[in-house]
């Protein structure tokens, strides 16, 4: 053994041995680690809570048959229409219709056509021909009846040829999942002053420009009772930009031959077919607001002198938010789990690994250091 002032060096295999089982210790540390992770970073399945049965989803096939809208005591209750302005959004402002019956006249109550309301799962409503009659009333009355607005009536319907787009639609469908209702309306329109506007969620074409929203509510299946609202931003035309703030509530009918959802019991009720706690201004405090005040508006961008006859649009009240049952959320799909002690643990021996490195290092250096005793 030669040395270097009071330090010996260890010299020829003894060298090599050491450096071997520092080595050793360096590749295996990492390893460790590696090794420790790999043990328990797999994927574990989330569990559903125990007795909650995984919501189920059901294509509705039948007919969403509708509650027909009434404003009475500064509350409206059942099915309706508000047009929200250009520059509003989910909550408004919206625009007034001078032939409404409600106080707070943005509000334009629907009632049921000769079908009962909205087909779903397969089938489409059609207006019939010729469409308007000589003053440009629409004579469409399948699905809603028509209603007037600004001295001239609309109506709903759909087709399998979207009217104002030209693009072909699929048929209107629904879908409930618990107490959850959705649906596509893409083939949803109106007929008003010899015009025709598409009203559905998504649009046509898939999208959903501006404030529209694809069509979601409740439904009930002990009692059928559904509510469904959706918005849907006008393309084109005197109304370009307006929306249509959709509010269908009922109750579904199946189509003969066909079952409804089964009770999952894990569902909510639909709330009936009214709507509770909106009052006619839409202040959606539960207390009745009779003749809610209006302030002026404006007439539709780009509209012609014909187009909206009668009084001048008015800005109405806000919008109250919606409000839904609680439903529970089962989550299915698998997460990767690792426990903060397991982790502390694999850092821990990474940390070892590189200490017997820098260790190795140092007597390297040593024993390689100009001036050893040969």
């Amino acid at each position: 053994m030669n040395s270097v002032g009071s330090l010996p060096i260890p010299t020829g295999r003894r060298v090599h041995r050491n450096q071997g089982r520092h080595l050793g210790l360096y590749a295996a540390a990492p390893l460790a680690a590696l090794l420790a992770l790999a043990a328990v970073v797999v994927p574990q399945p989330s569990q559903a809570a125990p007795g909650v049965p995984a919501a189920k989803a059901t294509r509705l096939v039948g007919t969403l048959q509708l509650t027909a809208g009434k404003c009475a005591g500064g509350k409206v209750t059942g099915t309706y229409l508000r047009m929200i302005l250009p520059s509003g959004g989910p909550n408004g402002p919206y625009m007034a219709n001078n032939d409404s019956s409600c106080s707070d006249q943005s509000i334009t109550p629907l009632a049921p056509g000769t079908d009962g309301g909205l087909k779903v799962g397969g089938a489409y409503q059609p207006p019939p021909s010729p469409v308007f009659d000589s003053s440009g009333n629409a004579r469409a009355n399948r699905l809603t009846a028509p209603a007037p607005f600004y001295g001239t009536s609309f109506a709903t319907g759909t087709t399998k040829v979207d009217r104002q787009t030209k693009k072909a639609v699929p048929a209107p469908s629904a879908t409930v999942t618990g107490s959850t209702l959705t649906a596509d309306l893409r083939a949803f329109a109106v007929t008003w002053n010899n015009q025709d506007f598409n009203q559905g969620a998504p649009k046509p074409d898939g999208s959903t420009p501006g404030n529209t929203r694809s069509a979601t509510g409740t439904y009930d299946a002990a009692t059928g009772a559904f509510t469904l609202h959706w918005t849907s931003q006008v393309v084109g035309g005197p109304f370009d930009k307006f929306t249509g703030s959709w509010y269908f509530v009922g109750k579904f009918v199946p189509a003969a031959g066909t079952k409804p959802p089964a009770a999952s019991g894990n569902g909510g009720s639909a709330g009936g077919t009214a709507n509770p706690g909106t009052t006619a201004n839409g202040a959606g405090t539960g207390t009745a607001v009779p003749n809610a005040p209006t302030s002026p508006g404006a007439i539709p961008t780009g509209a012609n002198p014909g187009d909206v006859p009668g009084a001048a649009p008015v800005v109405a009240g806000q919008q109250p938010a919606a409000t839904g049952p609680v439903t529970t959320k089962t989550v299915t799909q698998e997460k990767w789990r690792v426990s903060k002690p397991v982790i502390g643990l694999a850092v821990g021996i990474a940390v070892l690994g590189f200490a017997a490195l820098l260790a190795l290092s140092v007597l390297r250096r040593r024993a390689e250091a100009p001036g050893e005793a040969s």
